[in-house]
C-alpha cells in the first residue's frame, strides 16, 4: 500500500493496489515522509469513501480520540449490522473533543435528554451508553449521562441508508439555505469544508425530524436567548431558514442552527 499523505504519527492517506484512496491506522506510519510503499502487516485498519473534507480536521484531533472513536464505530457497526458509514469516526472524535473541551472549561449546554433519546431510538442509544462509558474510562473523565444521548443522535446522523442527499427536491432545498447563510452573513462558504458538511448534515437530520415529528427538546432556553442577543444577525439568519422551509422551529432547533451557522461564519472568507 502506497501512503500519500501523513495525517498523524499513526494514521496516513493511502492509495491501495486498485488505486482507491483510503484511510489507514497503524502505529507509526506516519513517521516517514510520502510517498512510500508500507507493508499491508504494519495497517492496523482501513477506512474507504471518506469525506475528503474531514481530512484536515483530522490534523487537529488527538489519536487517542480518533482510536476511541473507531472503537466505538466498531462497536456500533456489530450491535447494527453495519448500519453506518465509516465518515462517523471522524465525525465522532471531533465530537468527543469538543465534548471534553466544555469540560475542561466548565462550559455548560443541555445536552438532549436521555430518556427522550431513548425512546425515540431504543437501538442506538445502546451505542451512546457504550460510548460515554468507553470515553469515561480512557480519558479519566465523568461526562453527564445526556452525553449518551448526544452520541446517539450523531450515528442517526450516519445510518448508510440514510445519509444521502440524492433526493432533487432535498439537494434544492440544501442549496437554497446555503444560499441564505452566504448572503445574509456575507461570506463564501468552502463547500469541500469540514464545518460545511456539518451544517448539511444538521439539516437533513433537521427536515428529517421536522417530516417526523421527532423535534428534540431540552432545556436550553436560557443559553438560547443569549445567544439569540449575542448573534443578532445569525437569529436573523435562521429566521429567514425557518421561513423557507415554512415550518416553526422550537428552540433548541434554533440554538442548534445559531451554532451552526456561527462555526461556519468564523472558518469562511467574508465578501
Amino acid at each position: 500500500m502506497k501512503v500519500i499523505k501523513n495525517i498523524n504519527n499513526n494514521v496516513s492517506l493511502c492509495l491501495d493496489n486498485k488505486g482507491r484512496e483510503v484511510v489507514a491506522f497503524g502505529k507509526g506510519i506516519g513517521f516517514t515522509k510520502p510517498p512510500y510503499e508500507i507493508p499491508l502487516d504494519q495497517i492496523q485498519r482501513t477506512f474507504y469513501d471518506i469525506d475528503e473534507s474531514y481530512l484536515s480536521v483530522m490534523v487537529a484531533i488527538p489519536e487517542e480520540m480518533l482510536s476511541v472513536a473507531a472503537e466505538i464505530y466498531d462497536y456500533g457497526n456489530r450491535k447494527m449490522n453495519n448500519r453506518f458509514s465509516s465518515n462517523v469516526v471522524f465525525t465522532l472524535a471531533d465530537h468527543i473533543r469538543f465534548a471534553m473541551k466544555r469540560e475542561k472549561e466548565n462550559i455548560s449546554i443541555k445536552l438532549p435528554l436521555f430518556y427522550e433519546v431513548q425512546n425515540l431510538y431504543p437501538e442506538e442509544i445502546e451505542i451512546g451508553i457504550y460510548a460515554l462509558k468507553l470515553i469515561n474510562e480512557k480519558f479519566k473523565v465523568k461526562l453527564p449521562k445526556e452525553e449518551a444521548a448526544s452520541i446517539t443522535l450523531h450515528f442517526v446522523g450516519y445510518r448508510l441508508n440514510d445519509s444521502s442527499y440524492s433526493g432533487k427536491n432535498e439537494k434544492i432545498i440544501l442549496d437554497k439555505c446555503t444560499g441564505i447563510v452566504e448572503q445574509m452573513m456575507g461570506i463564501n462558504i468552502d463547500k469541500k469544508g469540514f464545518n460545511y458538511s456539518r451544517f448539511l448534515t444538521h439539516l437533513h437530520y433537521l427536515l428529517d425530524r421536522v417530516r417526523n415529528n421527532k423535534i428534540i427538546a431540552t432545556e436550553n432556553g436560557k443559553v438560547y436567548e443569549e445567544l439569540k442577543k449575542q448573534y443578532p444577525k445569525t437569529y436573523e439568519c435562521v429566521k429567514e431558514i425557518e421561513d423557507f422551509l415554512l415550518t416553526e422551529l422550537n428552540d433548541e432547533e434554533r440554538l442548534y442552527l445559531i451554532l451552526h451557522i456561527n462555526r461556519l461564519c468564523a472558518y469562511e472568507d467574508f465578501y
